[in-house]
Formats: C-alpha cells, sequence, structure tokens
C-alpha cells in the first residue's frame, strides 16, 4: 500500500531529486573546489616565491656591492686598498724602519662600510700580511694582532665570497672585549668576502660582516603564514640560513622533502611522510653571495580547510531539500540565482579591468565565503599588479640615473668647447688653445669604450698635457720634443701608458722648479734576435735620481708594485703592457744624476705571446 503511494513516490522523487544530484554535487565540487584551490595555491605560492627569491638576490647583491666598494681608490696612495698592499707585520720589519700606522685609514673604511647598512651588527678584517685583526661593533673599534685567527673555509673548498648561514655572534678569536657588549648573546649570519691583490688571485685581507636577522627575516616572512605555514631558506649543502622552526636554524635539513628534484628552478610536489602532509613548493637561489633554495611547506589541513567548509554547507543545503521539497524549490532557486547574479556582474567588472571593484558578503553561506573569496582573490591580485608596477618605476628611475651619470661629463666637455668658441670670439686665442687641449684631454679620458689606441693619439694626449703645463710654468722654461719613426705613429698600444711617465716627471725630476726644462719622447723599431720591438723612450733633463732611489724603485716593479711612491703608476703601466700586448714587455729606468732620467718601454710586436698589431 505505502510500496504504491504518492506520497511514497513522492518522498522517493524528493530523495532521488535531492539527495542524490546533491551528493553527487558535493563530491564533484569538493574535488574541483580542492582542485581549483590547489591550483590557486600554487600559483599564488609560486608568485610569492618569486617575489621572495627576488628581493632575497637583491638584499645580497646590495651586500656585495658595499663590499666591492673597497676596491676604489686602487691606484690612490694612502688609500685603504693601498693600505692593505703595503700592510707587513711588525716582527717582519727591519730594525730601525718605522711602520706606518694605518689605524685611521682602516677603521674609518670599516665605520663606513659599518653604517651604510643599519643591518649590520658587527665588522671583521683580518690583513694576511700584518696577521691583524680589525673590529668594528656597536661603534667602537679594536685593533690586535691576531695569531690565532684562520679565515673561514667556504662549502666546496674554494674561496671566493659567500654567506655563512645564521650561528651567534663572536669575536674571531680577539681577546680585548667591548664595554656592556657580550659575545654569542645575538643571533646573526655572516657575509665573508676576500679582499684580492689585483689582478691576481692573491689574497691580502678577509672581510667579514655580521647582519642581524631584521631584514631578512622581514623579507622571508611576506613568503607564509607563520600560523599553519613552513618556510626554509637553505645553501646548496642543506644547510639553514631561516627556518620558520627555530630548531633547524643553522644546521643542516636532512628531510625527505629537503631533497629538491634536480634539472628545474622552481616546482611543487606532493609529501606525505615523517609528520607532513600537504605540498612542498621550492625556487632555487643563485647569486654571487648565496646559492641554494627556499622551500616553503603547505598542509593539506589548512589547504584545504576552505573546501571543506564549502562541502558542509552543502550537505546542509541538501538535507535542506530533502526536508522543504518542492515548496520551496523557487525560493530556493531564487536565494541562489541571486549571489550568483551579483558575482557574475562583478567578475564582468574584473574582467574589464577594474581590479578595485569590491562587493559586499552579504550572506554566510557558501555564496559569502565564495564573494569573500574572490575579492579577496582580486585585491590580492591587485596588490601584486602595483608592487610591479612599482619595481618597474624604480628599475626606470635606476635606468635614468645611470643615463643622467653619463650624460654629465659630456655636458661638461660642451660647456668647455662653449667656452673655447666665446674665447675666439673676444680674441683671446691663448684662452681658446688651452680649453682645446683640456677638452681634448677629458675627451680622450672619458672614452672608456677604447682601452687600445694607435700610438698617435698617445702622442697627442700627451702634447695636450704638457700644453697645459707650458702654460703653468712659462714657455720659455719648458719645451717638449717628439720623434717618432715611420710606422710607429700607427701601432696600437694600450691607452693611458705615456701621460702617467710624463707626469712623474712634474713630481720629482722637476719638482724644484722648472729653468731651461727640455722632455724628450722617442718613438722607434729595432729588430733583434728576428723579431720586431717598438721602443718608447721618454727623457727629461730634470734633477734625475739617486742610485739608491733607483734601485729601490727597479725592485718595487720586480715585487709586483709594492711601494708607496711613483713606481705604482710605472708598474700601472707595465702591468697593461704585460696584459694587453705581449708578457716579454719591459720597463726600464736610466738615469744619469744631475742630467735627467730616461723611462724606456719596450714591446715586442712579433711572437706567440704578443697581441700587438698595426691599425688597419
Amino acid at each position: 500500500m505505502f510500496k504504491n503511494s504518492i506520497r511514497t513516490r513522492l518522498m522517493a522523487l524528493v530523495l532521488l531529486a535531492s539527495v542524490i544530484p546533491s551528493g553527487i554535487s558535493v563530491t564533484f565540487s569538493y574535488l574541483y573546489t580542492k582542485k581549483s584551490v590547489t591550483e590557486q595555491s600554487v600559483k599564488q605560492n609560486t608568485k610569492l616565491l618569486t617575489l621572495g627569491e627576488a628581493n632575497l638576490s637583491s638584499y645580497f647583491s646590495g651586500m656585495n656591492q658595499r663590499a666591492m666598494s673597497l676596491y676604489s681608490g686602487i691606484n690612490v696612495p694612502s688609500s685603504f686598498y693601498t693600505t692593505l698592499l703595503t700592510a707587513k707585520s711588525e716582527d717582519r720589519v727591519p730594525e730601525g724602519v718605522i711602520v706606518p700606522d694605518t689605524r685611521a685609514v682602516i677603521s674609518t673604511q670599516l665605520y663606513n662600510l659599518f653604517l651604510s647598512d643599519r643591518n649590520t651588527f658587527q665588522i671583521h678584517l683580518y690583513v694576511r700580511a700584518a696577521r691583524q685583526s680589525n673590529l668594528v661593533r656597536g661603534g667602537l673599534f679594536r685593533r690586535e694582532v691576531n695569531g690565532e685567527y684562520a679565515a673561514s673555509i667556504p662549502p666546496g673548498g674554494t674561496y671566493k665570497p659567500y654567506l655563512e648561514v645564521t650561528h651567534m655572534d663572536h669575536q674571531y678569536r680577539m681577546k680585548s672585549g667591548f664595554p656592556n657588549l657580550k659575545p654569542g648573546s645575538v643571533p646573526v649570519f655572516t657575509a665573508h668576502f676576500p679582499i684580492y691583490r689585483t689582478p691576481s688571485d692573491s689574497v691580502l685581507a678577509d672581510l667579514s660582516i655580521d647582519y642581524t636577522l631584521e631584514e631578512l627575516e622581514g623579507i622571508v616572512k611576506s613568503m607564509y603564514n607563520s600560523d599553519t605555514e613552513q618556510l626554509y631558506v637553505l645553501n646548496e649543502q642543506g644547510q639553514a640560513l631561516f627556518a620558520s622552526d627555530p630548531d633547524w636554524v643553522g644546521k643542516t635539513v636532512d628531510t625527505g622533502w629537503s631533497r629538491l628534484p634536480a634539472g628545474s628552478d622552481s616546482g611543487h610536489f606532493t609529501w606525505k611522510k615523517y609528520g607532513f602532509q600537504g605540498i612542498v613548493m621550492y625556487r632555487h637561489i643563485q647569486n654571487t653571495l648565496f646559492s641554494g633554495s627556499i622551500i616553503k611547506l603547505v598542509p593539506y589541513e589548512d589547504l584545504y580547510s576552505d573546501a571543506r567548509v564549502t562541502t558542509r554547507f552543502n550537505m546542509g543545503i541538501g538535507l535542506l531539500f530533502l526536508l522543504i521539497g518542492g515548496i520551496s524549490a523557487v525560493l530556493i532557486s531564487f536565494g541562489f540565482t541571486r549571489p550568483i547574479k551579483k558575482l557574475i556582474n562583478f567578475t564582468q567588472k574584473v574582467q574589464i579591468g577594474q581590479l578595485d571593484a569590491h562587493m559586499d558578503a552579504e550572506r554566510e553561506d557558501e555564496f559569502g565565503l565564495l564573494t569573500r573569496k574572490i575579492t579577496g582573490m582580486t585585491r590580492t591580485i591587485n596588490d601584486l599588479i602595483v608592487k610591479e608596477y612599482r619595481l618597474e618605476l624604480a628599475n626606470k628611475t635606476n635606468q635614468l640615473n645611470a643615463l643622467q651619470a653619463q650624460v654629465n661629463p659630456h655636458f661638461l666637455y660642451n660647456a668647455l668647447q662653449s667656452i673655447a668658441s666665446l674665447s675666439l670670439r673676444y680674441n683671446a686665442p691663448k684662452v681658446y688653445d688651452l680649453i682645446y687641449s683640456l677638452g681634448s684631454m677629458m675627451r680622450y679620458s672619458m672614452n672608456t669604450e677604447r682601452t687600445q689606441v694607435p700610438l698617435r693619439d698617445e702622442l697627442e694626449h700627451v702634447e695636450n698635457y704638457v700644453i697645459l703645463q707650458r702654460e703653468r710654468f712659462g714657455e720659455e722654461n719648458l719645451q717638449l720634443e717628439v720623434h717618432a719613426a715611420e710606422g710607429t705613429p700607427e701601432i696600437i698600444v694600450p691607452k693611458m701608458i705615456l701621460q702617467p711617465i710624463v707626469e712623474n716627471i712634474f713630481k720629482h725630476g722637476f719638482a724644484d722648479g722648472i729653468h731651461g726644462g727640455i722632455i724628450r719622447v722617442e718613438c722607434t723599431l729595432e729588430q733583434m734576435e728576428g723579431q720586431s720591438r717598438l721602443i718608447l723612450a721618454v727623457k727629461d733633463n730634470g734633477k734625475g735620481i739617486t742610485p739608491a732611489r733607483l734601485e729601490e724603485i727597479t725592485a718595487g716593479l720586480k715585487s709586483s708594485g709594492r711601494s708607496e711612491h711613483e713606481e705604482i703608476g710605472l708598474y700601472n703601466v707595465l702591468t697593461r703592457l704585460r696584459l694587453q700586448l705581449s708578457r716579454e714587455a719591459e720597463l726600464t729606468l736610466e738615469n744619469e744624476q744631475g742630467q735627467g732620467l730616461t723611462v724606456r718601454l719596450v714591446i715586442p710586436l712579433e711572437g706567440p705571446d704578443s697581441e700587438a698589431r698595426l691599425q688597419e
């Protein structure tokens, strides 16, 4: 009776029409939402890791650039780099020789480096020749002989700039302490930089800069939710520079998920072992200071919580359909279609580019949740786009600044040309000649694209230099004689090899004044043992130098230019000749005390080690 009744059939129909479709809908909705949430999470986290990797690379590059600033003034006497070149251990200095006090130069440079980054905790500089430690911390400077210190060996064994992962601070085996500053109480990570004796790979000093974790943590924490997710920054050896689990900080993370697939810069995979179930996302970092990976763990429990909430709402709606039946079908259909239409209108605005559009979530069911998720998603996308625009704007600004830095010297040269033209208008040809010579020297020096030039350009540059000096000392007191054999002006030579030699004449040969001074530049070709050689001789009739001083300069040239005097410039000329033309190039000095000095450059033009060539 009840089997064939309309009520039974209606109940069965309602069950079939509501329970089964609702069950299927809930299942497919859960699976689709799960897949969609997974894909969306992967996309969003990929963007976050990409942005975080860019920020970390920029942060590490800034550290490297600040350290490279120590090489400035490489040819300037009494500069920081020159101080390292001339450093000597006190126990190796002959008796009676006073070791220059370099404390002011080194402390000033380290203080400037300390103040260039607010996250700098302390800076240690170990000068190898003097076996000397220099430490700046908290605005204080300490120096002592530190024979127990040994430079840290980087991972891989090749000594190059690298980051040492997070550890507690220490004083690099120095015995003298700092008032009210106790070592071993602050976690830091360290950037190690070898300072080389350019252009060799010989190390002069070891620079170590300790940084606090404030800015590093600020960059890393923007990439994950600390309440539910985990994030690790590991170097190539698996050591943790940063870890959301403090127990792993500074240690080697040896878990299954830390062994990333090879052959890809970024990606993700699922993991269900060792107490974690979820998605592992990673991105590699390749930087001068740091090479490693960013690894982010997103648990399923957090990832699919929204999908489970949506499923519960769908089940509630299915039961409501079962109780209310056909009477509430129309009302429910209206209730369902109204928020859908609002979402459609909202998505249409987003589709045409109105990413800042807003939609109020009036409901508390799955549609309200979906509305909040969609509006939150569009807001996140809009924020990311704004950030990208800002980064692009900052990049364009930096390019503009670089362009302006190139324009300014050219503006100065053009201004000199205008002044020279004005001097002609006021019948001052002598002023025009001097400005023309100065402008030619500036143009020759500013042209950084040419490292090698014909010899005639070098001779012209020297002539312009002497013209300016002749105006300074008087034309009757200074003469320049240039004798160039046939064919020599076309020979290609390194730029700026004659002017530094001529400049030394005014510093030393004519230091007591010039009266009847003569500078001769002779360019000849000779054959020796079947090989052509270019001979460049710069002579003067100055006071010359003593035999002891000549021996000192010659020894300085043979010992890689380690001197505080003019042989630094001479060694620079000789080094560039050997690097660019031939390893057999020579620089000799011939002295007749009281009658002047001759500096002779011998440049082989043929042979397996020579690259000198005539201009085509």
